[in-house]
This record gives structure tokens, sequence and C-alpha cells, in this order.
């Protein structure tokens, strides 16, 4: 029993210091550099067409899906 306190007393500092505190705050700022209307639409594109690409591939096969059950 003895050894386990002293186990317990030995680890408390090492059981603190793998907590890790994380500091945010709530507040926001604007951007610092404004994204421009290309780049936007861009990268929108890309987020749309991968979202979609995988539905897509669904319905187009959907034949196939059907056919092995």
């Amino acid at each position: 029993m003895l050894g386990i306190r002293s186990l317990l007393k030995s680890n408390t500092p090492l059981i603190k210091n793998a907590v890790v505190q994380r500091n945010m705050s709530g507040l926001s700022t604007p951007a610092r550099n404004k994204v421009t209307r290309g780049e936007l639409i861009f990268l929108s594109g890309i987020m749309v067409v991968s979202w979609l690409s995988i539905p897509a591939y669904v319905l187009v096969n959907i034949k196939n899906y059907r056919d092995k059950n």
C-alpha cells in the first residue's frame, strides 16, 4: 500500500504536465488579406466537384450495383 502511495505522489507532477492548456479567444478579426474573386471561385469549384464526385459516380453506375444484388 505504501508503494502505491509513493508512486502516486511521484507521478502527480507528471500528470499535471500531461494536461494540455489551450488559450483560446472568442474574438476574431477580419482577414488581413482579402481573397480575390477568381481564387474564391476556383477553390469553391474544387470543393463542389469533390463533394459531388462520389454521388455522381454512384448514380452513373447504379445499374452495376443493382445487378450484383
